[in-house]
């Protein structure tokens, strides 16, 4: 009955750190960042991937799931 107890009062922050690690969004920004450098090269990776590569782009993605 405490094991159930116990497992009720952690749930919530179980849940919580489950969604903030579950997300791969830092993970996908780091891959593109190698490519910041030519807007060009940002440009057709972003057309192919779909993914935000300019600096300005990361910014706004960044802010809006901040």
């Amino acid at each position: 009955m405490l094991n159930l107890l116990i497992l009720l009062l952690i749930s919530p922050w179980l849940w919580r750190q489950w969604q903030r690690y579950a997300s791969h969004q830092a993970q996908h920004e780091a891959a593109m960042l190698p490519f910041a450098d030519d807007p060009a090269q940002c440009r057709r990776i972003e057309r192919e991937t779909g993914m935000p590569c300019l600096p300005e782009h990361l910014a706004q993605q960044t802010t809006l799931y901040g």
